[in-house]
């Protein structure tokens, strides 16, 4: 089965418009100010989608039907689906939680919209219920083991937010994909493709962890890796407003690119500390620290996907960056945006318990990472590939 990586800009705009719209009817109904921070489209693997809505405290689902089949899913933290349902018009000073599906019913109609004037075909939608954990909704991984998820960020007011979800049905999604792909020979790749290179990099993150732990003695956990394809100019969203500390390098070869190695500001002092105890307030050790660290994680990472494609793959020296997370990516969007519309973007959480947050952001440019797609053996078994 192949995928048309053009088409995927066009389900972009599609989501993008779809939630503007929803944006709008939201604002309407609250008479909040509302925008739409990001709209993403992720390619993940399925065992890992729960993880993207896990910790939302209240949703709504709503089933669809038609030409387009599956789940959407309007999350909300507990604070911000209290600052909705406080400002919805002609709900009192105790409105009831069940208004918040009013609200899914308006924002699932604007987004699946969109979508039934792209295909032509009518989209029924469901009655939305209220459900208690919305990672029961995510797609069966016996149907599949990627799938495509839609994903917009709304800001709602001063400080809250909305993220809804359009989870298709992986199976009926994929046989779309492919009619859309029939045309398209020169951007299309193999969803196997596809799939595969995303274990690769799944696996360049295990080892960036287990390298990590080696040197910190910090027990880490991989929590996310997933590939996300998004407008330039939403590449920023892909952090939060928090200040990091860590190394930007560049990379070159048969694909070229940028790789991001971010800690958590709060977090720089535990990494200093595990490496030189003692020397963890020093700036200039602390920096130090941090490159090195971002040294070995852009070889371990960039490595493995040279080793898969039997090539080379060099990368800069490290590029120390202290700012908002925002603005270090950013400055990476400004570069890829001289080439290319829509950026390709691999987002990697390494956790430890001290606490430790460790977010790698690998940015392809889109020419070679289509070429390196379709020339990788979708068989390949990634735990042969040596990584360092």
């Amino acid at each position: 089965m192949r995928v048309d990586l053009a088409s995927l800009g066009t389900f972009n705009r599609i989501g993008t418009a779809g939630a503007t719209t929803a944006a709008e009817a939201l604002a309407t109904l609250t008479d909040a100010e509302t925008f739409v921070e990001t709209t993403k489209v992720n390619f993940a693997p399925i065992d890992s989608i729960d993880a993207l809505v896990a910790d939302f405290e209240t949703a709504i689902a709503v089933e669809y039907e038609g030409g387009l089949e599956g789940h959407a899913l309007l999350v909300f933290d507990g604070e911000s689906a209290d600052f909705v349902l406080s400002e919805l018009a002609g709900t009192g000073p105790d409105p009831d939680p069940a208004y918040l599906n009013e609200v899914g019913n308006i924002l699932t109609s604007s987004f699946v919209d969109g979508w039934a004037e792209q295909l032509a075909e009518t989209i029924d939608i469901s009655t939305p219920t209220t459900i208690e954990d919305p990672t029961q909704r995510v797609p069966d991984a016996d149907l599949a083991e990627f799938s495509f998820v839609f994903e917009s960020q709304i800001e709602v007011g001063t400080g809250h937010e909305c993220r809804f979800y359009l989870l298709p049905d992986p199976t009926s999604f994929l046989e779309m994909l492919q009619e859309a792909a029939a045309d398209a020979s020169d951007s299309a790749v193999s969803v196997q493709e596809l799939s595969t290179f995303i274990r690769l990099t799944a696996a360049g993150a295990e080892t960036v962890a287990e390298n990590l732990e080696a040197m910190t003695g910090l027990a880490t956990d991989v929590a996310v890796t997933h590939l996300d394809f998004v407008p330039i100019k939403d590449v920023s969203g892909a952090v939060d407003e928090s200040e990091y500390v860590g190394t930007v390098f560049e990379f070159s070869g048969v694909m070229d690119g940028f790789l991001a190695v971010l800690f958590e500001a709060e977090h720089a002092r535990t990494v200093t500390e595990a490496l030189v105890p003692g020397d963890a307030t020093d700036e200039g050790i602390q920096r130090s620290a941090i490159e090195e660290i971002g040294n070995i994680t852009a070889s371990g990472f960039i490595d493995g996907w040279a080793n898969a494609l039997g090539t080379t793959i060099d990368h800069s020296v490290p590029d120390f960056v202290d700012d908002l997370g925002q603005a270090v990516l950013e400055s990476v969007a400004v570069q890829l945006g001289r080439n290319q519309e829509f950026a390709y973007v691999f987002d990697v959480a390494i956790t430890a318990e001290d606490p430790l947050t460790c977010r790698l952001f690998a940015f392809p440019d889109a020419d070679g990472f289509q070429s390196v797609i379709s020339a990788l053996d979708e068989d390949l078994d990634v735990s042969t590939v040596e990584r360092v």
